[in-house]
């Protein structure tokens, strides 16, 4: 944050996300009906603005409380050495916070391949959130088998002509051993125009990770919006989540210009408050 000012105010607009309880709270909630196993978390993505500004993002997530981040390369450098991943990685583990993937990679080559396996494991993680071209998939099914590291395919919308919606995705990796799976960014299926919970609930069995954020139009041109301000259904869509019993991460993606504090603890807010309502 720049300045105290604008550190009052992250916490102010996240007094909503800290009053209202996470998933897993909820879950020990004598209200709650049903057990939720998943989590809320961020993709790294979020805070491309503070670039390797690590302390500016363990801030922001201390302030919304939340406690897991999947890292870019801007954070963690794909040269990094084990000693500079140790520093980066236990600046989160000591505030609380889980680094628990890494990505979006994009895969070109088995050269790309082996870095990001590589850098995984330097990581200490267990999922590659990942962009692969069809040609290296066999190869990265064999990396994820050695490494026993899974890899969460990414859709990326219309403008994407290999893997625009997750159904493009299960449709090259249903044969494939069970640790290839799917990374559902929930914004660019709704821009695909198609209903991100009845992906979910489709796909459910091969989704390993999630992005979440809201657009305004079901089009290819759909804009990112904050949380609760667009079109997607995500009173649907948790339903969706607890249907299907996903466990893993729900990652807030956040996409707009300028300093994305203000917005992710909206974002947050919005999201633990469908939960705590649905």
């Amino acid at each position: 944050m720049s300045s105290r000012r604008d550190f009052v105010k992250i916490v102010g607009a996240s007094a909503l996300a800290s009053a209202l309880p996470t998933s897993s709270a909820i879950a020990d909630s004598p209200f709650s009906k049903i057990t939720r196993t998943y989590h809320l978390a961020i993709a790294g993505y979020t805070f491309l603005i503070y670039n390797n500004n690590i302390d500016k993002v363990i801030e922001v997530l201390k302030a919304v409380d939340i406690k897991y981040i999947s890292l870019k390369d801007f954070q963690l450098p794909y040269n990094s050495d084990k000693q500079q991943a140790e520093v980066i990685i236990g600046k989160f583990k000591a505030a609380g916070i889980q680094v628990y993937g890494l990505g979006v990679i994009y895969l070109k080559t088995e050269k790309d391949v082996d870095n990001a396996f590589n850098y995984a494991q330097l990581a200490g993680v267990n999922t590659i959130i990942a962009s692969p071209v069809y040609e290296v998939l066999s190869y990265m099914e064999k990396k994820a088998k050695e490494y026993n590291i899974k890899v969460a395919i990414h859709n990326h919308g219309p403008e994407d002509k290999l893997f625009p919606d997750i159904d493009t995705i299960y449709d090259k990796i249903k044969n494939m051993d069970a640790r290839i799976g799917i990374c559902l960014d929930i914004g660019h299926s709704f821009r695909c125009g198609h209903d991100p919970a009845a992906m979910l609930l489709k796909y459910k069995d091969r989704i390993y990770d999630m992005h979440l954020k809201d657009v305004d139009a079901p089009v290819e041109k759909g804009n990112s919006l904050i949380m609760g301000r667009g079109k997607i259904d995500i009173v649907s869509f948790v339903k969706a989540l607890d249907k299907s019993g996903y466990s893993g991460m729900c990652s807030l993606e956040y996409e707009q210009k300028g300093d994305p504090a203000i917005g992710v603890a909206e974002c947050a807010g919005f999201f633990r408050g469908v939960l705590k309502s649905t």
